[in-house]
């Protein structure tokens, strides 16, 4: 019967009605103040402590007698505590060997409050009860669980049982594999040799796929025969990567970890395998502690050799990368001394018109030299001449239309047209000039003698403009050809398209040319390695472009975040048919016509270029219309 309201309980456990009628006897003293709920049944003691929580009854005590097993114990404590926490007194009888393991369990789960062992005295168990009821409305604090006695009877089992499992541990450590594989599998067949109700002991014909790369893995298979591949797949095909033998264990990382599988396995021939699942596998483990140790050294000498395996394959890829470096340097160098082969011959022209020129000033410089120093002008006209002379070199020259324009209006100044062109070039050519300096009659001597002034002026300059503009090709091909040591700086990227320009002029001066820079902010960058990106691009465009072709050359800064610089080089040639498009990125593929170098791989090094500095090259182009390559280049990007 249900306890009456607002009264507290005591629930009395035991599947031996013998034992509770002799404990009902020993608590009559507390029936005033409890009711005593006699259970002969795990599922009415659980419904009895729910009742109890339903009518809000205090449940103050749960006593359990001797006569219960282990895990109905255990299963009866947790559902009691689901409805409360009460104070709790076991009764266990030890005249037999229990195991260490479940007494340990009982007690965790149990957080008992007090134990009897049997045989028990009535004066005992009488004064345990009145000590728990004293207890009442108290902060229940763990006691002690057993004896002293008790105590050190587990802890002789559990040091025994641990030591056993030590010394066996390392006894398999100076196994070979072979030897290791064969204890293995002898002691798993013993296992499973009467006890594989589930068909764990398996065999799968050729083809049959035991992981699945990316899926979820709850099984260890371990091979007593045959051979099982590994492979994943990159990007469209599939690798193998490794072989499993005899002795191997397949699905161990994802199998511990939890993790996805990282590679498919799949059997190669008819192969013997023990299948275990998480289940399976702690109970094999529980069983044998002989077996634990056997199969720990196993997974960690598998999990070791495919560490080691991995390592090596490391380091065979480290080196691979070093010698595919090494290449690249070769070819970036190949490519970059066959560009310069080309260049130098077109430079080598461009600079025999400077040269000449220099060479013929300094000639006229050195005939007219000792006219200037001897001559009979007077004081103020030799400071004339000296003037002129130094407005020469500074003074852009006029062109011929203002020449003749301004001659026809100075002849009536000066008797004939040549002596009215000599005036204008020395900008004498106006009436208050001629009135200062000159009269009719010695205006032709006075203006050959001025005039050797004027073009030694001009002169000087030319060869001062001739002379940077050879030092400016100079600089060009020692920057190109990595004379000057490459450094990541600041730099104006207009500056190296200009170079670039310069150091083309020869072959640009056959086509039409159209530079237009944009105001751009200065970049972090390997400024040698973009001027050559700019000259296999513009020379691209130039090969494949008959004479009289547009080419356009131009940037902008495009400040957004994040902010770019594009460089965008375009050419009304015959485009890029879209068959091979995806493919002039590749390495050793050219596209160059007959009668015209290339090592084909002037493009993939201005792609990987181009990538260094975190940027991308892009084309489009339209067959028979045009084709246009666009470099984008951060301007915030990280230095490296």
């Amino acid at each position: 019967m249900p306890a009456s309201q607002n009264r507290r309980s005591i629930i009395l456990y035991s599947n031996n009605s013998i034992e509770l009628g002799d404990l009902v006897p020993h608590l009559e003293h507390l029936r005033e103040d409890f009711d005593l709920l006699n259970c002969n049944h795990l599922e009415q003691a659980l419904n009895q402590a729910q009742q109890l929580k339903l009518n809000k009854q205090e449940l103050v005590m749960v006593i359990c007698g001797a006569g219960v097993k282990h895990e109905p114990l255990c299963e009866m404590l947790t559902g009691i505590k689901a409805y409360g926490d009460p104070l709790t007194l076991v009764i266990r009888d030890l005249s037999e060997d229990h195991d260490p393991q479940q007494l340990a369990k009982i007690t965790n789960i149990a957080g008992l409050n007090g134990l009897l062992l049997k045989p028990y005295t009535a004066g005992a168990f009488i004064s345990q009860v009145q000590r728990l009821v004293e207890q009442y409305r108290s902060t229940p604090q763990l006691l002690e669980r057993y004896t002293q006695h008790h105590q050190d009877w587990l802890q002789q089992k559990v040091e025994a049982k641990v030591s056993k499992m030590r010394a066996g541990f390392f006894d398999y450590t100076s196994m070979t594999d072979a030897e290791l594989v064969d204890k293995v599998s002898q002691e798993l067949f013993k296992f499973f040799q009467d006890n594989d109700e589930n068909h764990l002991c398996r065999t799968y014909s050729k083809g049959h796929l035991l992981t699945q790369e990316g899926a979820e893995n709850d099984f260890l298979w371990f091979i007593s025969s045959g051979e099982v591949v590994l492979k994943r797949s990159d990007e469209e095909q599939e690798l193998e990567v490794a072989r499993m033998g005899t002795g191997s264990l397949v699905g161990g990382m994802s199998f511990v970890t939890g993790e996805r599988a990282f590679t498919s396995g799949e059997t190669t021939c008819n192969t013997e395998v023990i299948k275990l699942d998480r289940k399976t596998f702690a109970r094999v483990m529980e069983t044998s502690s002989s077996l634990l140790a056997l199969f720990t050294n196993l997974l960690l000498r598998n999990f070791n050799r495919r560490l080691q395996k991995s390592i090596l394959t490391k380091l065979q890829l480290q080196r691979t990368i070093n010698s595919l470096d090494q290449a690249y340097e070769q070819l970036f160098e190949k490519e970059k001394m066959a560009v310069l082969g080309q260049l130098i011959a077109g430079v080598a022209h461009e600079l025999n018109n400077p040269v000449a020129a220099i060479l013929r000033g300094s000639e006229t410089i050195s005939e007219h030299i000792p006219d200037l120093v001897r001559n009979s002008l007077p004081q103020s006209e030799q400071q004339l001449g000296l003037d002129i002379l130094q407005s020469a070199m500074k003074i852009s020259p006029l062109s011929t239309r203002d020449i003749r324009s301004r001659a026809r209006e100075a002849q009536q100044y000066y008797p004939n047209n040549l002596m009215a062109r000599k005036a204008v070039l020395m900008g004498l050519d106006s009436k208050e000039a001629f009135k200062a300096h000159f009269t009719s009659s010695d205006s032709d001597t006075k203006l050959d003698a001025l005039e050797k002034y004027h073009q030694v002026g001009t002169f000087l300059r030319n060869i001062s403009v001739c002379s940077h503009r050879i030092a400016d090709l100079v600089k060009s091909l020692k920057h190109y050809s990595g004379q000057d040591p490459e450094q990541q700086v600041e730099s104006d990227i207009n500056e190296g398209l200009a170079e670039t320009v310069m150091i083309l002029d020869n072959r640009l001066k056959h086509f039409n040319v159209d530079c237009r820079y944009g105001e751009l902010p200065s970049l972090a960058c390997y400024p040698i390695a973009l001027q050559q990106v700019w000259t296999n691009l513009i020379a691209n465009a130039l090969d494949a472009m008959e004479e009289g072709g547009n080419i356009s050359i131009s940037s902008q800064f495009f400040d957004v975040s994040p902010s770019y610089i594009n460089v965008v080089i375009e050419d009304n040639g015959p485009g890029i048919p879209d068959t091979i498009k995806d493919k002039i990125f590749e390495l050793n593929y050219t596209t160059k016509r007959e009668g015209n170098f290339g090592l084909g791989i002037g493009l993939t090094i201005c792609q990987q270029i181009v990538t260094q500095h975190q940027g991308q090259i892009t084309v489009v182009s339209e067959p028979g219309n045009f084709t246009r390559f666009t470099v984008s280049l951060p301007v915030n990007h990280q230095r490296g």
